[in-house]
C-alpha cells in the first residue's frame, strides 16, 4: 500500500486488510516520504502482519514497485490507502 500524507484515512484501509477472511497475507506499507503522522498512526498494527517502510518521497508508482520488491508472496494484490477491502477480497 502506496501513501502519502494520509495519516487521517490509512487505519482504515489497513483495519480493512487485517480483517480478510483469508489468513496467508501480509500488508506492505510504503509510506512515500510522507510529512504527517502517518508512522504513528500505523505503530499499533506493525505485530499483525504489517510491515512499513518510510522512502523518499518519489511517487506513486515507485512506492509500488518498492513494496513489489520487498514482498514474500507470490501473489500481488494492490489497495490505495484511502480505499477499503471487502472481508473476503482475497
Amino acid at each position: 500500500m502506496p501513501i502519502w500524507n494520509r495519516a487521517e484515512v490509512v487505519t482504515r484501509a489497513v483495519q480493512s486488510v487485517l480483517n480478510q477472511t483469508f489468513p496467508d497475507f501480509e500488508l506492505i506499507i510504503v509510506d512515500d516520504g510522507s510529512e504527517d503522522n502517518v508512522g504513528e498512526r500505523l505503530q499499533p498494527f506493525l505485530a499483525q502482519k504489517v510491515v512499513y517502510h518510510k522512502i523518499s518521497h518519489c511517487g506513486v508508482s515507485a512506492a509500488r514497485n518498492f513494496g513489489l520488491k520487498h514482498s514474500q508472496h507470490p501473489i500481488i494484490a494492490y489497495l490505495d490507502s484511502d480505499n477499503v477491502w471487502h472481508p473476503d477480497y482475497l
